[in-house]
């Protein structure tokens, strides 16, 4: 059971067109966006994904009126930060800007963006995933995340 991960897509059609064609060959189990796609238009591109989508608003998220209705529209949960969600009897908080006081401590997973920095820590039972930024401005990486819920493993990809 994968689950896609992406976060910082700041308008990067290109690379979010090679995440979702990712993301749909690995038929994963539903995308989580951490936030930063700045743009409706970019959101829009994660309608041709074949499986749900969850997002929350990134900083540069400016646009909120726009997302939304783009969200409605295709189906997308879109919501402020963070959002909590079960997938494959697993319970994830995700965030943009991660905030350690707003952590419960029931949750299985906690998805964060913001750092443009990919990096994965496990503390106490929580796994913890940056999938890193998906435009590659800041890195000249740009990284996506593949997490098996099964057997609890997470894979950086480049693309």
């Amino acid at each position: 059971m994968l689950l896609g991960i992406i976060s910082d897509t700041h308008d990067h059609i290109e690379k979010v067109k090679k995440a979702l064609e990712i993301f749909n060959q690995h038929k994963v189990l539903g995308v989580i966006h951490c936030g930063d796609f700045v743009a409706p238009f970019t959101l829009k591109e994660f309608a041709n994904l074949k499986t749900k989508f969850y997002g929350v608003f990134g900083n540069c998220d400016g646009e909120k009126e726009g997302l939304l209705k783009v969200a409605k529209e295709n189906n997308l949960i879109l919501s402020e930060a963070p959002l909590e969600i079960s997938l494959g009897n697993k319970k994830f908080l995700i965030f943009h800007k991660l905030k350690k006081e707003e952590i419960k401590n029931d949750v299985d997973y906690v998805i964060y963006g913001h750092t443009h920095k990919y990096e994965i820590i496990k503390k106490e039972n929580i796994l913890f995933i940056n999938p890193g930024e998906a435009c590659g401005l800041l890195t000249e990486k740009a990284t996506i995340a593949l997490l098996d819920i099964k057997e609890n493993q997470v894979n950086i990809l480049e693309i």
